[in-house]
C-alpha cells in the first residue's frame, strides 16, 4: 500500500466519523421535538432498578412537563412503589387541586402549575435539603422531608407508589447524583447534553418518537420500557414559538397580557420567556414586540397600514397630544412622577397597564390609535419618554415639541351652550384645518377647511346631536397645531 493509498484512507475515515457525529447531533437536536404522552391510567416508564440510580443524599431530578388534568399524588419520576420503599420522587401534591409540586414530602403551595402548558421542574436534594424549581425560579417548600434510603424498586416515569399516575406529556428526564445549583440548571434547561456531563447518572431526551424503548443517553444502560401504552407527541422546544410566553402551544390574549406585565416588571420572566417575548428578534423586549404579537394572534393584514416614519407630542401641563404621520398600533410612555393616569380614553378596541411610572398601551383588535390622541394626567408631569410602534414593529421616538401659540386660539363662552365663538389669528395666508375632537381623540366634526387670508378669523359652533361633555378645538395648517378644551352644556 504506497502512501498515498494510506492517507486517502485516513482522510476517508475522518470524513465518515464526522458525518457520524453530525447525525448523532442531528438526532439529538430532532428529539426536542418528541416527548411521550401519559392518559393518566395505567401508562408509565418502568427503568429496571441500578446501582446508579440508589440516590440518598444529593441529587436532582430534571424533566419538562405538560399537565393535561391534575391528580392526587400523580408521579412526574419516582422511585418509590412498594409499602415502606422510601425511594425518592417528584409528583404532584395531595392537596387539591393537586396543581402544586412535591418532592420527597416536602411540598409547594397549589397553583403553581396550569393544564396544557410547559414547565420545566428541578428537585433537588443536598444531604437533606430540598429545593425545588419551575422554569428556574424558587418555588417555598413546607412539610417534612422523606428520609430517602436505596432500594431495589424501579425507576418509574409518569407514575408514583401505586396506581398514581400522570396525566400529560413528559419531555427532557434528568437525573444527577449531585445537587445542581440554581444557575447551572437555568443554563441547561433548554439545551441538548451529550451523556457524559458530571454527575449525570440518567438521561433520556425522547428523541426516538417512536418504539417501545426509552434510551439512556448516558451510557449507564438504565434503558426503559414503555408500559400501558404512553403515545409519542411532539416535545418542549423553545424555538418552535415566538410569543408563546406562558408555554401552552398557543398564541393568545393572556400571552401578550403576560409580556406587558413582564415588560412592567410586574411578572419576573425567565430567560426563556424573555426569548420567546422578543417576536420582531431584535434583541430588545418593548411596544413592538407586543404589537407584533397582537398582529399574530389577530391576523391581522398590515398591507394597508401607514408606518410611521416621524411622531410628535404636545405637552400642555397635565395634558399631552400624540401625533404621527403613521398608523400606531401600540406605545410605551414613561412619566417622572409616580401619578395615575387621570383617563386614557383608549379606543374601545385597545388594551392598557400602569406600573409606576411606566404605561404600555395596545391594539387588541386591530384598530389604530387617532391621529391626533390625548393623554391627561391628574397633575403636572413630565414625559420622559414615548415610544410608538405601527403594525410593522417599528418603533420611533416621539419628539417633544413646544404647544404652539401661533394662532392665538380662543374659545368663548367656556362653558357654552347653545354655541362658542372661535377665534384664531394667521401670521400669512395658509391652508387651515379647524376641526372638533371630543375626549377620547376622535374627529366630530370639521368646522372649516381651506385657505384663509392673514388675519384675524372667527366661526361659530352650534352642536345639534352629541352630548354634553367636554370636546377640544383644534386648528392646524398639517405642520402647526393648536388645541383649546371647550365644555357642551345641553
Amino acid at each position: 500500500m504506497t502512501k498515498k493509498d494510506l492517507s486517502l484512507i485516513i482522510n476517508m475515515k475522518r470524513i465518515l466519523e464526522i458525518f457520524v457525529a453530525f447525525l448523532f447531533l442531528v438526532s439529538l437536536l430532532n428529539g426536542q421535538d418528541h416527548s411521550l404522552n401519559f392518559d393518566g391510567n395505567n401508562d408509565y416508564i418502568l427503568i429496571p432498578d441500578n446501582a446508579t440510580l440508589d440516590l440518598t443524599a444529593n441529587y436532582t431530578i430534571e424533566a419538562w412537563i405538560f399537565p393535561e388534568s391534575f391528580s392526587w399524588l400523580a408521579g412526574i419520576v419516582s422511585k418509590y412503589h412498594t409499602n415502606a420503599a422510601n425511594g425518592y420522587m417528584l409528583r404532584l401534591t395531595h392537596q387539591t387541586p393537586y396543581n402544586g409540586l412535591g418532592f420527597d414530602e416536602r411540598i409547594t403551595s397549589t397553583g403553581v402549575l396550569s393544564s396544557n402548558q410547559w414547565y420545566h421542574v428541578a428537585a433537588v436534594n443536598s444531604n437533606g435539603s430540598r429545593k425545588l424549581y419551575v422554569n428556574g425560579v424558587e418555588y417555598a417548600l413546607t412539610g417534612s422531608a422523606l428520609n430517602v434510603s436505596a432500594n431495589n424498586n424501579p425507576l418509574r416515569i409518569g407514575s408514583d407508589y401505586g396506581s398514581r399516575y400522570f396525566d400529560g406529556r413528559i419531555d427532557e428526564v434528568r437525573i444527577w447524583n449531585i445537587a445542581r445549583e440554581q444557575d447551572n440548571i437555568i443554563s441547561t434547561m433548554d439545551s441538548v447534553l451529550t451523556g457524559s456531563e458530571t454527575g449525570l447518572v440518567a438521561y433520556y431526551s425522547f428523541n426516538e418518537g417512536s418504539g417501545i424503548i426509552l434510551n439512556d443517553h448516558t451510557g449507564n444502560g438504565n434503558n426503559g420500557t414503555l408500559v400501558g401504552g404512553p403515545q409519542w407527541s411532539s416535545g418542549y422546544t423553545l424555538s418552535g414559538l415566538l410569543g408563546d410566553i406562558d408555554f401552552d402551544e398557543q398564541l393568545n390574549i393572556y400571552d401578550a397580557v403576560m409580556l406587558v406585565a413582564i415588560m412592567l416588571g410586574n411578572e419576573d420572566g425567565n430567560e426563556y420567556q424573555l426569548y420567546a417575548g422578543d417576536t420582531n428578534q431584535d434583541g430588545d423586549i418593548d411596544v413592538a414586540d407586543v404589537v407584533l404579537l397582537m398582529q399574530w394572534i389577530l391576523g391581522i393584514d398590515i398591507s394597508n397600514r401607514d408606518q410611521i416614519s416621524e411622531g410628535d407630542y404636545y405637552h400642555d401641563k397635565n395634558t399631552i397630544v400624540i401625533e404621527s404621520d403613521g398608523d400606531i398600533a401600540g406605545f410605551q410612555l414613561q412619566i417622572s412622577e409616580l401619578i395615575s393616569l387621570e383617563t386614557m380614553n383608549l379606543p374601545s378596541g385597545w388594551g392598557w397597564k400602569q406600573s409606576g411610572t411606566n404605561c404600555i398601551a395596545y391594539s387588541m383588535d386591530g384598530s389604530s390609535l387617532p391621529k391626533k390622541f390625548r393623554i391627561a394626567f391628574e397633575k403636572n408631569a413630565t414625559v420622559q419618554q414615548l415610544k410608538l410602534a405601527d403594525w410593522e414593529s417599528n418603533v420611533i421616538e416621539a419628539k417633544k415639541v413646544l404647544m404652539p401659540d401661533i394662532y392665538q386660539l380662543k374659545v368663548g363662552p367656556n362653558p357654552f351652550n347653545p354655541r362658542c365663538s372661535i377665534s384664531f389669528k394667521l401670521q400669512d395666508e395658509m391652508n387651515i384645518d379647524l376641526d372638533i375632537y371630543n375626549l377620547r381623540g376622535q374627529f366630530v366634526e370639521s368646522i372649516f377647511k381651506g385657505k384663509l387670508n392673514e388675519g384675524v378669523h372667527q366661526y361659530y359652533w352650534s352642536p345639534s346631536s352629541i352630548s354634553s361633555g367636554t370636546y377640544f378645538i383644534h386648528v392646524s395648517n398639517g405642520k402647526h397645531s393648536q388645541f383649546k378644551k371647550t365644555i357642551y352644556l345641553k
